[in-house]
């Protein structure tokens, strides 16, 4: 069974993705922070769901919420399935 890690930078990602929706609506903050943990614990079953990057070895997972969802940046290393960072459809991920 493989094994699910936060990366600091993601764990600092849900926070402030929730943080941001909470000012405008508390209720989606909580729904999404639910949906991405539903995502997370989707890849320990099927850890190969997202779409490999071209000339690298990230993934990336979308997870759908509202008009625009996530993106689940993620690194398979073995048993270990290594979440990178978290972005919201409209940000600028430069």
């Amino acid at each position: 069974m493989p094994t699910l890690i936060w990366s600091p930078a993601s764990r600092d990602d849900v926070v402030r993705l929730r943080q941001f929706l909470a000012r405008h609506n508390p209720e989606a903050a909580s729904r999404a922070a639910e949906s991405l943990k539903k995502a997370a614990n989707l890849l320990l079953a099927h850890p190969g769901a997202g779409k490999r990057l071209e000339g690298r070895q990230d993934r990336e997972l979308f997870v759908p919420f509202g008009k625009r969802g996530y993106i689940m940046r993620y690194r398979l290393d073995g048993d270990l399935i290594i979440i990178l960072r978290i972005w919201h459809g409209l940000e600028d991920r430069g």
